[in-house]
């Protein structure tokens, strides 16, 4: 069981070391994206932002665009 193991990981070794700086970037993302999904430290602490982001009062799309044009509509 432990030489197919290695293999594997040399292969995957192998594979990492072929591909471009992007799908490397997107691998990179992936493995950690993974490690976050059993970390349940993690899994709390995203729960409890995403509850105060839901606390917050929001804004529509058209609301931003307005605020973000104020300015200029004031001449600033």
């Amino acid at each position: 069981m432990q030489e197919s193991n290695n293999a594997t990981t040399m292969q995957v070794k192998q594979q990492i070391d072929a591909m471009s700086d992007e799908d490397r970037f997107l691998a990179a993302a992936y493995l950690e994206h993974l490690s976050n999904a059993k970390d349940a430290a993690y899994r709390m602490k995203l729960s409890e932002r995403m509850q105060r982001m839901d606390s917050v009062q929001k804004v529509s799309l058209e609301q931003s665009e307005r605020l973000h044009h104020a300015p200029e509509r004031e001449g600033m």
